[in-house]
C-alpha cells in the first residue's frame, strides 16, 4: 500500500509487532513463540517473492535444517529428512510388508508433486471471477485432502510408521495433505528455518515498514471498528482515542473482529456455522514448556518425538513427547539455549484451562513444566542442568493476541470438514478488510502474509 501511495497506519494491541509471529526473553535466552518451519523461503516461489517485497526474509538468513523430526518408538528410530530420496529410503529401511511398500510409494510420489505445488498468492479470487477446479491436483492428492493424519496412518502395518504420522509435530486431526504439503516444501528447499526466528522476521518487516514511511503505533488496543451508513470510518482505540480513515483492515483474529470489534454485528454465516459443529470443526493448540539448557545440542535433530511410558500431566494423559532445541541457529545460543517440549490440547483442555482461578492456574503451570522437565530428563542427558523458564497455554494465546480458545491457526481440515476461502470484505460494510490466517485451511504465517497482499490489492482495486 505504501509503494502505491497510500498512508499506512498501524496499531498493535502489544508492545511489538508481529501477533503470533513473536518471541520473548526468559533467564537470558530468547524463546521463540512462532515459527517451528517457514514454508515460502525459497525466493522463485510466490509465497517467497512476498516475503522478500515486505522484508521478512533476506538472502543468507535461512537456516537448512537436515530434517523436519526424528521419531524413537520402542527400539525403532525414523528421520523425516527434508530431502525426497533420503526420506524414501528411510521409510523403506523401516517397512514391515508389502502392503506398506505401496503406500510408501503414493505418499512420496504426492510428496514430490507437492514440492512444485503452490499456494497461490498472486490475485486474490475476487479479483480473478470465476475459476476452474483443478482437475489435476484433485486426481494426485486424491485421499490426501479428506483424511486427518491419525486417520492415514492407520493405512500403515508398520508400527513406526503408523506411530510417526499420528503424532507428528501437528495435531493428528490435522489434514494429511497440508501435513504432506510442508513435507514437500521442505524437501523441494521451499520450507525451512529462517535465521534469528520469529524476532528476526518481526524486525525485518518493521524496518521496511517504518522505512517506506509507514506509522508504528503500539501498545494501542483497538475496542471498536466505527460504522456508518454501511462504511467503515476508523477505529476507537481502548483509550478513547478514534482514529478516521478511508479504509480500515482488520489483522486480528477473526473472532475478535466480529464479536467484538463489530459488536456482533455482522457475521460472515459460512465461517461461524463451523463454530457450531464441533465434530467437523475443532480447534486445538498446545502447552509449551521451554527450558535453559548449557548442553551443546547441535547434533541432536532440531525436534525429536518420543514414545514415553504412560504419565499424567495434571489430568491429561499423556505416552509421547514432542521435543524442539534451538541450538540450530547460533545467534539463540546465549547464556545457554533453550529445548521446547510441546503437548496437544483441545477444546476440552482449553475449557479446562480456562475455568481455573488464578491460583489453580499458576499451580497447574508448575507442575506441568515440573513434570515435563522428568520426562525431559530421561530423555535428554545432556551433561548439565534442564532449567524451567516459561509454561505457554492456551489461555496464553488467548490473551497476548485474542486468539479464539488459544488456537494458532485456523481449523484443522479432515475428513469431514470442505475446503472453504473466506472472503476478505465484509457484507453490508464498505471499506472494511479482512487478513489473517483463518481466511484459508490450515492457517498459519503463510497464509497471514498471503491474506494481507490479498487485502492490499482488494484496497488498491476499489481505491
Amino acid at each position: 500500500m505504501l509503494k502505491s501511495g497510500f498512508y499506512v497506519n498501524i496499531y498493535e494491541k502489544n508492545s511489538v509487532a508481529g501477533g503470533f509471529c513473536t518471541s520473548w526473553r526468559r533467564g537470558g535466552v530468547v524463546i521463540d513463540g512462532c515459527l517451528h518451519w517457514l514454508i515460502g523461503t525459497h525466493g522463485d516461489s510466490g509465497i517467497g517473492r512476498i516475503w522478500r517485497e515486505i522484508g521478512g526474509i533476506k538472502d543468507g538468513d535461512i537456516v537448512k535444517s537436515d530434517s523436519f523430526f526424528k521419531v524413537f518408538y520402542e527400539n525403532e528410530t525414523l528421520t523425516f529428512y527434508n530431502d525426497f530420496d533420503k526420506l524414501e529410503r528411510e521409510l523403506y529401511r523401516v517397512c514391515v510388508c508389502d502392503k506398506d511398500r505401496g503406500e510408501i510409494a503414493h505418499f512420496m510420489d504426492v510428496l514430490r508433486y507437492l514440492g512444485m505445488y503452490e499456494v497461490p498468492s498472486d490475485i486474490p479470487p475476487e479479483l480473478k471471477g470465476p475459476t476452474k477446479h483443478n482437475l489435476a491436483f484433485a486426481r494426485k492428492t486424491f485421499g490426501f485432502l479428506t483424511a486427518t493424519l491419525g486417520e492415514y496412518a492407520q493405512k500403515f502395518e508398520t508400527p513406526v510408521i503408523r506411530y510417526a504420522l499420528s503424532n507428528a509435530l501437528v495435531n493428528k486431526r490435522f489434514c494429511v495433505l497440508y501435513f504432506a504439503e510442508t513435507l514437500g516444501n521442505l524437501c523441494s528447499g521451499n520450507a525451512d528455518l529462517p535465521r534469528g526466528g520469529s524476532a528476526a522476521i518481526i524486525r525485518n518487516v518493521t524496518e521496511r515498514f517504518k522505512a517506506l514511511g509507514g506509522k508504528l503505533i503500539t501498545s494501542a488496543p483497538v475496542s471498536e471498528i466505527i460504522i456508518e451508513s454501511g462504511k467503515a470510518k476508523g477505529i476507537r482505540l481502548e483509550s478513547g482515542e478514534i482514529v478516521y480513515g478511508d479504509y480500515t483492515v482488520a489483522a486480528c483474529d477473526l473472532h475478535h473482529t466480529f464479536d467484538k470489534l463489530l459488536d456482533n454485528k455482522y457475521s460472515p454465516t459460512a465461517f461461524f456455522d463451523g463454530d457450531e459443529n464441533k465434530e467437523k470443526y475443532s480447534t486445538y493448540s498446545y502447552i509449551v514448556a521451554a527450558f535453559k539448557t548449557n548442553a551443546d545440542l547441535r547434533n541432536r535433530n532440531v525436534a525429536e518425538i518420543y514414545k514415553t511410558e504412560k504419565f499424567d500431566l495434571s489430568g491429561k494423559k499423556c505416552d509421547t513427547l514432542s521435543v524442539r532445541h534451538y541450538a540450530y541457529d547460533e545467534s539463540f545460543i546465549n547464556d545457554g539455549t533453550v529445548l521446547q517440549v510441546f503437548v496437544d490440547t483441545d477444546e476440552d483442555d482449553y475449557g479446562r484451562i480456562k475455568a481455573m482461578s488464578r491460583s489453580e492456574y499458576v499451580e497447574f503451570k508448575r507442575s506441568v513444566g515440573e513434570t515435563l522437565k522428568r520426562q525431559l530428563e530421561k530423555y535428554y542427558v545432556v551433561g548439565g542442568d534442564i532449567e524451567l523458564i516459561d509454561v505457554v497455554t492456551p489461555r496464553t494465546y488467548e490473551r497476548y493476541v485474542n486468539s479464539y480458545k488459544g488456537s494458532f491457526m485456523s481449523y484443522p481440515l479432515g475428513a469431514k470438514m470442505q475446503q472453504q476461502l473466506y472472503a476478505r470484505k465484509v457484507n453490508g460494510i464498505d471499506n472494511l478488510y479482512i487478513a489473517n490466517q483463518w481466511l484459508m485451511a490450515p492457517g498459519g504465517t503463510p497464509i497471514a502474509v498471503v491474506s494481507g497482499k490479498f487485502a492490499a490489492q482488494l484496497i488498491a482495486a476499489d481505491a
